[in-house]
C-alpha cells in the first residue's frame, strides 16, 4: 500500500502567551490587539485521523494489512511512537486488529453494525444511563421500528416473530426467562425492519434494559399477561402488513410499560 504523509500544521514560531498584545499593533491600529494560542494537534491524532478517513472511505479494504510501523514512520515523518500511539487508538475504535507474529501487523477492519453496539453500550455502561432514559430511547425508537417491520418484514422475519412470542408464553412463570424472551421478540420486530442504524441501538441498549427490569415486583403475573397479549396484537399487526396498527400499537404497548415503571 502506497502511504500519503499526513499534513501536519507548522509549528508557531510565536512564543507569545494567550492574549498577548502584538508590538506595535496599538501604534499601527489604534486598538489593542491580542492573539490566542494557536493549538497545534498530536502527531499520533494527524496520523490517526489520515488513517480513519482511509478506512471509513473505502480506500483501504477490510482485511488490508497496513505498512509496517517503520514504514508508516518513513513515509509520514513521523516518530515510530506517534505512529504506535496512532494505530492503537484506531484498535480501541474497533478500525484495526493486531494480528501477532512474524508476519503480522495491523490489519484494516472496516465499521459493522457490532462496532456501533460495543460503542454505544460501552457509552451507557460507563454512564451509568437511567433506567428512564432507556425507557424514553425504547418509546422514540420501538414505534417506528414496528411501523418498518409491517413495511419491510418477511417470511423468515415472520417466522422469527412468531417462535419470539412462543418462547414468551412459554415462559410466563420464570420471570428471568420471560424477560429475555421479551427482550428477543423486541429484537426480532426490530430485525424486521430492516433498518441497520435501529437494529443496532436497540441490540446496544437491550442488555441494559434487561438488567434494569429483572425485578419481581416490576414484572408481576399479571403484567406478563398483559404483555403477551400486546405482543400477539402487535405481531399480528406486524404479519398482516398494517403499518399504522402496528406502530399504534407499540407505541401504547411502551408507553403503557413505562407509565407501570411510573415513567411519565
Amino acid at each position: 500500500m502506497k502511504t500519503t504523509r499526513p499534513r501536519t500544521p507548522a509549528k508557531s514560531a510565536d512564543p507569545s502567551p494567550v492574549g498577548r498584545p502584538l508590538k506595535g499593533a496599538e501604534k499601527s491600529t489604534g486598538r489593542r490587539f491580542s492573539i490566542e494560542r494557536i493549538r497545534i494537534p498530536k502527531a499520533a491524532d494527524v496520523l490517526a485521523s489520515h488513517l480513519r478517513d482511509e478506512i471509513v472511505e473505502g480506500r483501504l479494504s477490510n482485511g488490508e494489512m497496513l505498512p509496517t510501523e517503520r514504514e508508516l514512520a518513513e513515509g509520514a515523518g513521523l516518530s515510530r511512537s506517534s505512529v504506535r500511539e496512532a494505530l492503537h487508538m484506531l484498535e480501541i475504535e474497533g478500525l484495526l486488529v493486531t494480528k501477532p507474529g512474524r508476519n503480522g501487523g495491523s490489519m484494516v477492519c472496516q465499521p459493522s453494525r457490532d462496532t456501533i453496539v460495543k460503542t454505544v453500550s460501552l457509552y451507557i455502561s460507563s454512564r451509568k444511563t437511567q433506567l428512564t432514559s432507556l425507557i424514553e430511547a425504547r418509546a422514540a425508537l420501538e414505534p417506528s421500528g414496528a411501523m418498518l417491520a409491517a413495511k419491510h418484514r418477511t417470511d423468515v422475519d415472520i417466522e422469527a416473530i412468531r417462535s419470539m412470542h412462543e418462547n414468551l408464553e412459554a415462559s410466563i412463570d420464570d420471570l428471568d426467562e420471560f424477560l429475555r424472551a421479551n427482550i428477543d421478540w423486541h429484537l426480532a420486530v426490530i430485525h424486521a425492519s430492516h433498518n441497520d442504524l435501529m437494529i443496532a441501538f436497540m441490540e446496544s441498549i437491550s442488555g441494559q434494559v434487561y438488567a434494569a427490569t429483572n425485578v419481581e415486583r416490576m414484572n408481576p403475573l399479571e403484567i406478563r399477561q398483559q404483555v403477551i397479549k400486546v405482543h400477539g396484537r402487535i405481531s399480528d399487526a406486524i404479519i398482516e402488513g398494517d403499518p399504522a396498527a402496528a406502530k399504534r400499537r407499540m407505541e401504547r404497548h411502551v408507553g403503557a410499560y413505562a407509565g407501570h415503571l411510573g415513567i411519565e
